[in-house]
């Protein structure tokens, strides 16, 4: 594995070329300067409103998210105000890489010394196989969304699973997952875990759209934000993964609260899964306080 980080040093996956292509140089002593890149609608963006927000110099600690796309991401905003108000060295980045790169990118990454990343969609399967090691959760799920590299080694995680868990009450109830990605498997592993029994529905299924009622917990695991799915009820706890931005909620999550059901929403998600992965890169308590501030919750 060692040498596979070593090759891809040189490769430049779309992840590195990033973070080559906006001037972060890492000069020791320093601040990166930043550039201004055609990296395609949306990404260009995405990039500047991560890069300004801190100064990037050669002894600053890198993470960032990998997927396909990032550029709708809130993962930097969030992750960047954690390490501002700790005082911490560190920056995350937007990572954008298909899926043909995925190895590439993650070798790419340890050899350059990145301390870790976050992986979306379509990566959160796929990404295991690059992986020399996996923690039970992921192995449950069948799905990462967290590296850690240390000592040349890539560690796989689900925090996701920890996130997930944390929205739900243990019980012996019944529970919907919607959708068969990354992020419904490890809805899945988190509500097995709990103690439900669960039952998955897919868009690509001829029953589908699935009838709502007997389920105690619905879990939204689609990336569908402007239908609502099912009809819920007023017992109903909904969990819903995706998210859209300036705090607008998605359909799923509207017919929840119409309904007079609990909603999970996934900002709340996003900021549990993260805290989790702040904890696992830094080894401190996440400033769920300044991460919570940054997604306007």
């Amino acid at each position: 594995m060692r040498g596979d980080h070593a090759r891809a040093a040189g490769v430049l996956p779309v992840g590195i070329r990033v973070v080559r292509r906006v001037g972060l140089r890492r000069t020791r002593g320093r601040p990166a300067s930043l550039a201004e890149p055609d990296l395609g609608e949306g990404v260009h963006d995405a990039v500047l409103r991560t890069t300004t927000m801190r100064e990037i110099s050669g002894t600053t600690t890198l993470v960032g998210i990998l997927g396909w796309p990032v550029s709708h991401s809130l993962s930097p905003a969030m992750h960047n105000a954690s390490f501002e108000a700790l005082g911490l060295d560190w920056a995350y980045l937007p990572l954008p890489t298909p899926p043909e790169r995925l190895p590439d990118a993650v070798h790419g990454l340890v050899a350059t010394g990145f301390a870790g990343a976050n992986v979306t969609i379509p990566h959160k399967t796929t990404v295991i196989a690059v992986c020399d090691e996996v923690d039970d959760d992921a192995r449950h799920a069948d799905s990462v969304n967290t590296l850690v590299f240390r000592d040349g080694r890539v560690h796989g995680s689900s925090t996701d699973v920890v996130a997930i868990a944390q929205a739900v009450d243990e019980g012996s109830g019944r529970a919907l997952v919607l959708g068969r990605g990354g992020s419904a498997k490890a809805a899945v592993a988190a509500l097995t875990s709990c103690g439900y029994d669960v039952t998955v529905a897919s868009r690509s299924e001829p029953e589908w759209p699935p009838a709502a009622d007997g389920y105690d917990v619905i879990v939204n695991a689609t990336p569908v934000k402007e239908e609502p799915l099912i009809r819920p009820s007023s017992h109903q706890l909904l969990v819903d993964l995706p998210y859209l931005h300036g705090g607008e909620a998605t359909a799923f999550a509207r017919a929840g609260r119409d309904a007079g059901a609990r909603v999970v929403d996934g900002l709340e998600i996003l900021l549990a899964q993260g805290a989790a992965s702040f904890e696992r890169w830094t080894g401190r308590p996440a400033p769920t306080a300044a991460m919570r501030a940054a997604l306007d919750l």
